[in-house]
């Protein structure tokens, strides 16, 4: 009996040691086969971030899976791996929609505003995401109309906006804008210089293509006319172009408004199981931009800008996240320069710096407080910094708050209040807040 056992051993061992360079064999991809119940095959494995005769591993086959479930059109989606030699074939089953979703929101304060969007997805088979806006208030009115599909993203956007410029003591100045509902004026009447009375029209075209999974290129050509009253500050054409360079290995899909119609909540379950271990994400973007007379600008525009993003994710799912940007506007006009708002991330304020080179950072911590079957419950607390040459030295612009937002998996767009305290000046802002992006 001993002789049997000592025998059965050996062939086993002999066996897995045959079977050690098969395991061990990496795999390519081979055929990849899709079916849907809107789109075509062929669409399906545009999407599909994986392609034959790739190295298959098992990291980029469960992140070209998350791509698909990102587009946000699906009620079922099934993947099926299956080895062949050193071929591993895909097979992914797909039962997707499609919706269309209006929806229109009122801002309160001392500025009123509102809005009306319209969302929808897989209109056209595509996998696409398209939508549309219109809104205004007191100080002018907005419109955009977007579309994204596969590797293209196309965005229209026209702005009419009141652009009262007011300067105050230590260098600050207001915030045009036409969802501000805060009036700074009457904030901090006791320190403004002087104030000067303008309009200004923007007609912005922003094209992006994604010639690599993470990578996607950007051309933006703006126009933009200013009229100050008395032809004042810079008044007449800033027309301008910018082209960019965008990196993201990101860990946070977008907003799912398909969810509405029960569409995108294929990966529901997965999102609320604790992770394994601690994830990171990265992105990233390079922006030039450049105006003069080759764009029938009165002034000559020169800036370059560069921004990134370090996200790491607990196994819990909360999320920390480091924000930097930095600008630095070589040559241009007033109503060009770099402003402290845009290098901050989180917080809203009233009034900010302008300068000519400046650089920002945003630290921020999303804290789960509820992740259950019907929603999400967080609060972030952020804390923010920026530094900007106002002429005679770098000046700090700062603040630290918190924002609690809670989405239902079936009503994806966050709400919820944010508070931010400005301190710099001291002030205070509370609003509510709608939208955004978190898992």
């Amino acid at each position: 009996m001993q002789t049997t056992h000592n025998n059965y051993m050996k062939y086993w061992i002999w066996g897995l040691l045959l079977c050690l360079p098969l395991a061990a064999q990496g795999y390519t991809v081979g055929e990849i086969t899709a079916e849907s119940t809107r789109m075509s095959g062929n669409t399906l494995k545009r999407h599909f971030l994986m392609k034959p005769g790739e190295e298959f591993s098992s990291a980029r086959y469960e992140y070209a899976q998350d791509e698909l479930h990102k587009l946000r059109v699906f009620k079922k989606l099934d993947f099926t791996a299956t080895p062949r030699g050193d071929k591993m074939d895909i097979n992914i089953r797909a039962d997707d929609g499609w919706y269309l979703f209006p929806m229109g929101f009122i801002a309160g304060g001392s500025k009123r505003a509102a809005g009306l969007s319209l969302a929808g997805g897989n209109i056209f088979k595509q996998g696409e995401s398209t939508f549309l806006f219109v809104g205004g208030g007191k100080d002018g009115w907005t419109s955009q109309i977007g579309v994204g599909a596969t590797q293209h993203f196309l965005n229209l956007r026209y702005t009419h906006l009141k652009a009262d410029q007011r300067f105050y003591q230590d260098n600050w100045f207001n915030i045009p804008s036409v969802f501000s509902t805060a009036d700074d004026k009457e904030d901090h009447e006791d320190k403004l210089l002087r104030e000067v009375e303008g309009t200004q029209d923007i007609v912005a075209l922003t094209y992006k293509y994604r010639f690599a999974p993470h990578w996607r290129a950007a051309l933006r050509p703006q126009y933009k006319h200013i009229s100050y009253k008395h032809d004042a500050l810079d008044s007449g054409n800033h027309h301008q172009v910018a082209v960019g360079l965008e990196y993201s290995r990101d860990i946070r899909p977008g907003l799912n408004m398909g969810a509405l119609s029960g569409y995108g909540l294929t990966d529901k379950t997965k999102s609320l199981q604790d992770l394994p271990g601690v994830r990171s994400g990265y992105t990233g973007a390079v922006y030039y931009t450049n105006g003069g007379d080759w764009t029938g600008s009165d002034y000559s525009i020169s800036k370059l800008s560069i921004e990134g993003a370090w996200i790491l994710e607990l196994p819990a799912r909360h999320v920390f996240m480091w924000q930097v940007k930095g600008e630095n506007a070589f040559t241009t006009p007033f109503s060009d320069q770099v402003a402290s708002t845009d290098l901050l991330s989180s917080g809203r304020y009233d009034r900010q710096l302008r300068g000519k080179r400046g650089a920002g950072s945003t630290v921020s911590f999303m804290y789960y407080l509820m992740r259950n079957d019907t929603g999400l419950l967080s609060i972030t607390p952020f804390y923010e910094l920026s530094y900007v040459d106002t002429g005679a030295r770098y000046q700090p612009h700062s603040g630290a708050g918190a924002s609690l937002m809670y989405r239902l998996w079936r009503f994806p767009l966050p709400f919820g209040l944010n508070y931010t305290h400005n301190l710099q000046d001291g002030s205070h802002q509370f609003s509510v807040a709608v939208g955004g992006s978190f898992r």
